[in-house]
């Protein structure tokens, strides 16, 4: 039988690993926590981007709006009532849409006409979803039936406040209140 000699072979030396890891460490934490800060950051930032967007296009939409609204002509009223309810929702559309033949024959009977014209507007809050706008809407009025009056009245200022929804990436009204301001 033969035998086998067993020689020391010396293993190479090892150096301690804690030590290593612990001199990593604190600068792998660092840059993980400003990752996340910055990750954070930017988020925020878009978020903000995002309200500002849909606060512009709000506020653009609510002034078209408003002037549709608050414009009117004897000749074009059927497209003014077509252009109000294609660009509302919800009950204000439904309302809209029970008492507008009573106004068309209001404004046909009497030979109304009438101009709209934002004076200033504010988006009072706005979400990716949804805003409120607050605006002033100059009047002007005239009537071929008005007799006895002034041909044409004051212009009218009137303050008013237009909730939108964004459906299918569209800005429309949900609710109209003129005369008063929202609190």
């Amino acid at each position: 039988m033969s035998t086998v000699a067993e020689t020391d072979v010396e293993s190479p030396a090892v150096t301690p690993r804690p030590r290593r890891l612990r001199r990593l460490a604190a600068p792998v934490a660092a840059l993980c926590a400003v990752a996340v800060l910055t990750g954070c950051q930017s988020w925020l930032l878009y978020q903000h981007h995002r309200s500002g967007v849909a606060a512009d296009e709000a506020l653009a939409a609510a002034a078209r709006y408003a002037e549709i609204l608050t414009t009117a002509n004897p000749g074009t009223i059927d497209q003014q009532i077509t252009s109000i309810l294609d660009g509302s929702t919800g009950g204000f559309h439904d309302r809209y849409a029970k008492q507008s033949s009573d106004l068309r024959a209001l404004l046909l009977a009497n030979q109304v006409t009438t101009t709209g014209s934002v004076v200033n507007s504010a988006v009072k809050s706005a979400d990716a979803g949804s805003a409120t706008v607050l605006l002033f809407v100059r009047q002007s009025f005239s009537s071929a039936a008005a007799k006895g009056l002034p041909a044409e009245p004051p212009d009218d200022v009137t303050p008013m406040a237009i909730t939108l929804q964004k459906v299918t990436g569209r800005w429309l009204v949900s609710d109209v209140t003129a005369g008063e301001l929202q609190r």
